[in-house]
């Protein structure tokens, strides 16, 4: 088999289990504050859990990173971290015993998981990308996963929709979760991965100073700005669930409002993947300045710019989320790799909870669109001037 072919299985193979992971995930995702609050959890008690998780998965990534590059463990972690989904179906028993403390523990163990598998997983699929581009690479990692991402909250609005209650629907989720499993363990039988590490002691020797040098730190920082400036998607379903609750719209305008921006999302991936192969981060100028308009429109409370906030939203996201991966293939050390990705999605973590407590802040204060749009015009302008600068040194190469 040639490396160019192997290659692609690698990332295929991969997506395949990203895909029916996210059928797993965001399919729960969208009904686990609900389900949360069925259980008898109060607002503050959802959400800190689900900020919590999130933190959890964050935080763990450097360490996870770190210990997968210094102990070469990639796949262990990635079987380790997907294995961990099995807590999102397993929350049906919290219907029969435990509660919403039961639930929430498992909540986080699933977060937990994310947090274990994401650094490694990214860098085996860095390690395919080097004879198919990785922008490529990430591009069809990313469009399978999103696929998965639009499946699974319409599959479970369906199942609810139909009159299945929590319990039996969260147990369904046991069916692509074995999958999965399956799909991950023929994975790694049939793939190998390109790993071409220098000796262990030469890849140790002043690690963190490598991987957090001038132009990786100016990168990231970027992405960090790009982040806070972006109002999430939790809060563009939040505006929906208060303009579904006026009456005109049913509940099953926000799961649906989801999957469209999940929709926009997923053909994206992979064209801006390709486009990054061939312009670099050039790729990024047009979402920096899309993000500008999210939050403003958002703020607005209203039907119609709250679905074009929607479809800008699923615009940036699909033309960021590959290159930002993709990226950091050219900016660290191949055997410190796991280590990068780790730190970028913790600082892109961070900014992603700062962004969620701002702008909710702004929203609960009913703050005018004006001023919204000026802060996130001011982030995205600062954002975009540390990506110019590093465009600038892509050229000089």
């Amino acid at each position: 088999m040639s490396e160019k072919r192997a290659a692609y299985i690698a990332v295929l193979m991969l997506g395949l289990v990203s895909l029916l992971g996210d059928i797993v995930y965001e399919g729960s995702r969208g009904i686990i504050p609900d389900y949360l609050r069925h259980l008898g959890a109060s607002a503050l008690i959802v959400g800190t859990v689900i900020g919590l998780g999130e933190l959890i998965s964050y935080a763990s990534r450097p360490v996870s990173g770190i210990i997968a590059d210094k102990f070469r463990s990639y796949w262990p972690l990635v079987f380790l971290g997907y294995g961990l989904i099995a807590a999102l179906p397993l929350i049906a028993i919290a219907e029969l015993w435990g509660g919403w403390l039961l639930a929430a523990l498992l909540v986080i163990t699933e977060r937990l998981g994310k947090g274990v598998r994401t650094p490694a997983r990214d860098t085996i699929i860095s390690f395919a990308s080097k004879s198919i581009g990785a922008g490529k690479a990430f591009g069809l990692h990313e469009l399978l996963d999103q696929i998965g991402a639009v499946l699974g909250p319409l599959v479970l609005a369906t199942l609810l929709g139909a009159g299945y209650g929590y319990y039996l629907t969260f147990l369904v989720l046991f069916i692509p979760y074995l999958a999965l499993m399956v799909s991950l363990f023929l994975a790694k039988k049939s793939l190998k991965t390109y790993m071409q590490h220098p000796s262990k002691g030469e890849s140790e020797k002043g690690s963190m100073k490598e991987v957090l040098n001038r132009e990786t730190m100016t990168y990231i920082g970027a992405v960090v700005l790009n982040t806070i400036g972006l109002l999430p998607a939790s809060l563009i379903l939040y505006q929906a669930s208060v303009i579904a609750g006026k009456g005109y719209l049913g509940a099953w305008f926000v799961p649906v409002l989801y999957a469209f921006i999940q929709l926009i999302d997923a053909p994206l991936a992979l064209a801006s993947g390709l486009i990054y192969d061939r312009i670099g981060l050039k790729m990024l100028i047009a979402p920096f300045i899309a993000s500008i308009l999210v939050a403003p429109l958002t703020v607005m409370g209203e039907l119609i710019p709250l679905l074009i906030a929607a479809l800008i939203f699923g615009f940036v996201l699909g033309t960021k989320e590959s290159v930002y991966r993709a990226a950091i293939t050219g900016l660290s050390p191949s055997d410190l790799r796991a280590t990068a990705y780790g730190v970028m999605n913790t600082a892109t973590g961070a900014a992603s909870l700062a962004a969620g407590a701002v702008y909710g802040y702004l929203i609960d204060i009913k703050a005018s669109p004006y001023i919204v749009l000026l802060f996130s015009s001011a982030l995205q302008l600062i954002a975009l001037i540390m990506l110019n600068s590093l465009i600038r040194k892509e050229r000089s190469r």
